[in-house]
């Protein structure tokens, strides 16, 4: 003998005929076969929404996508280190400071060696205190690394990366991420 349910649409209780009944009757049936109908055509809908969504993305939310992904990893890579500029250990408040600054060196935005961790006293409010910035990737990395990167940056100053280059970049980081956590 089968328990006594709660009908899913109106809420009565009632014993069920078959196993698998959830609702009462044949009109809470109609109810919640409309239900189901109206919950897909939403979920259809929102998805229909998402990728009309993505279709109006212009380069630059896809460069932005692609350097929130990309500063987050370098945090998270650097971690348990200071600041690269000054050193600091104790603030919470850090960004991904860019060696040679993102608005300019276009092509250097996501180059791993130009961006660390950095406080945002020194990259927003000392404009990236590029003189410490360079002794501390002295320090840490050694001369030849710093000339190798000096060296290479005005080949890379003005580079337009493409839509799809951007969603790999998001991609790569974004799987970055979760292997760090």
């Amino acid at each position: 003998m089968q328990k006594e349910k709660k009908c899913k649409v109106c809420l009565d209780k009632f014993t069920p005929v078959q196993f698998a009944q959830i609702v009462c009757n044949y009109k809470c049936a109609i109810v919640h076969s409309n239900n189901l109908k109206a919950i897909k055509q939403k979920k259809e809908w929102n998805e229909e929404k998402a990728v009309l969504r993505d279709k109006l993305k212009t380069l630059g939310q896809y460069e932005q996508d692609a350097k929130t992904s990309f500063q987050k990893y370098v945090r998270m890579r650097d971690k348990d280190k200071p600041c690269i500029s000054c050193g600091v250990k104790e603030t919470e408040l850090f960004d991904g400071g860019h060696y040679f600054k993102a608005e300019i060196f276009s092509g250097l935005i996501f180059d791993e060696r130009n961006c660390h961790k950095q406080c945002r006293k020194c990259n927003r409010f000392l404009n990236g205190n590029e003189l410490q910035y360079r002794s501390g990737l002295i320090e840490r990395y050694g001369i030849n690394f710093v000339e190798e990167l000096e060296s290479e940056s005005n080949s890379k100053r003005d580079y337009k990366y493409t839509k799809e280059e951007l969603i790999a970049k998001k991609i790569k980081y974004d799987i970055l991420i979760k292997e760090l956590k």
